[in-house]
């Protein structure tokens, strides 16, 4: 378990529990906040037969803003593990600047899984963390049901060794924190007991959650409250779904719900959404859906239900029609404030930006001026 001090990343945002997000460091903040719940997205793979396989780059420039969570998965298939299914993204993962959220599947019976084969995962986590990039590990997802349908093959009892072997092989990397995320239990949360580590194992927990039927003001409580009560109120474990979607003509409703929730969720810090047409399209930025994903992530906040670290300074508060990331630029032709002309092509800012801290020893970047101790947009971009 990693407690790290947020408080280099705390300043003048908005955040709910500051002591249970110290488990869940290292969200960035020049991305789409709602209501303090960092979006996130799980792009599509391209398998055959669904929606192609679209980059955290593509997802961006659609949005118009940057997306705080990339979610992926990988099959441990062999006592063997190369890590090739993550390490196919690792560029796009960088360059995001999300949290990056693997969800590593153990398809080898769990218990030929060992502490040599957490080492490799570990191993190929770092290849990542290396580079600045802060890791969520849903190591396991969904194991009441992929144990119950045979993708995953072993006992509870299994499942919980194999955890705790991972825990400790990613303990020495304060950038690689633990996610337990079972499958949708609604009120039936005593049925996951049985996979619980123990919080001594555990940095953040979620559940997958897939409603269906008409969205109401009672869904997300019926797919959210009693795990939350039971694994995030009762530990002070932050809670952060790891996937989710609605397949049909609901799914702003649904988007709309998770980003604005009732009040009674303060360790609610994150939610990724479930970006592919596969058995059904769940898509809501690469769809028809677009201006409806916009008008919810990117025009404000609604409630105060969330607990994440930051309101998500850095990202266009309405939908991006100029000056916007990867757009062309000049001196006639200036970016907007969140990005930075360089090449003649509006790029992000990474440091000395708009409204950061600045002093004689830490100046602003050439495109602002330091005012007061903060930096501020000098004028057009050249």
């Amino acid at each position: 378990m990693k407690l790290i001090s947020l408080a280099p990343f705390l300043v003048g945002l908005a955040y709910g529990n500051p002591v249970v997000l110290k488990r869940a460091d290292g969200l960035p903040t020049n991305c789409v906040y709602v209501n303090n719940i960092a979006f996130g997205a799980l792009p599509s793979d391209g398998e055959p037969g669904q929606s192609p396989q679209y980059s955290m780059a593509q997802l961006n420039s659609a949005l118009g803003a940057k997306i705080c969570g990339y979610g992926w998965y990988s099959q441990v298939s062999s006592s063997n593990y190369d890590g090739s299914q993550l390490t196919a993204v690792m560029s796009d993962v960088v360059s995001s600047g999300a949290v990056f959220q693997p969800a590593v599947m153990p398809t080898i019976p769990l218990g030929e899984f060992t502490a040599s084969t957490a080492s490799q995962v570990a191993s190929v986590l770092e290849k990542f963390t290396s580079q600045g990039v802060e890791v969520w590990l849903r190591f396991g997802h969904e194991m009441n049901y992929y144990l119950s349908v045979g993708t995953y093959s072993g006992t509870a009892a299994q499942f919980v060794n194999a955890w705790k072997l991972m825990a400790a092989a990613v303990a020495g990397n304060d950038k690689i924190k633990m996610w337990w995320s079972p499958n949708n239990v609604g009120n039936n949360v005593g049925s996951v007991a049985q996979y619980w580590p123990g919080a001594e194992y555990v940095d953040l927990v979620g559940v997958d959650c897939y409603p269906s039927g008409s969205i109401s003001s009672s869904t997300f409580g019926s797919c959210y409250q009693s795990f939350y009560s039971t694994y995030s109120a009762a530990y002070n474990i932050p809670f952060a779904i790891g996937e989710t979607g609605y397949c049909g003509s609901g799914a702003d409703d649904w988007l709309s719900a998770i980003m604005n929730p009732p009040s009674g969720y303060p360790n609610y810090i994150a939610a990724s959404w479930f970006e592919y047409s596969k058995e059904c399209d769940f898509r809501i930025i690469e769809s028809g859906n677009l201006a409806e994903t916009q008008q919810i992530l990117l025009h404000g906040a609604t409630s105060s239900g969330g607990g994440g670290s930051g309101t998500g300074s850095g990202y266009p508060a309405d939908t991006c029609t100029w000056g916007c990331e990867g757009w062309s630029c000049s001196s006639s032709s200036p970016c907007q404030s969140a990005y930075t002309c360089s090449g003649g092509v509006c790029g992000s800012c990474s440091w000395g930006c708009g409204g950061w801290d600045c002093s004689a020893s830490q100046p602003c970047n050439a495109d602002y001026t330091c005012v007061s101790g903060v930096c501020h947009h000098s004028g057009p971009a050249t």
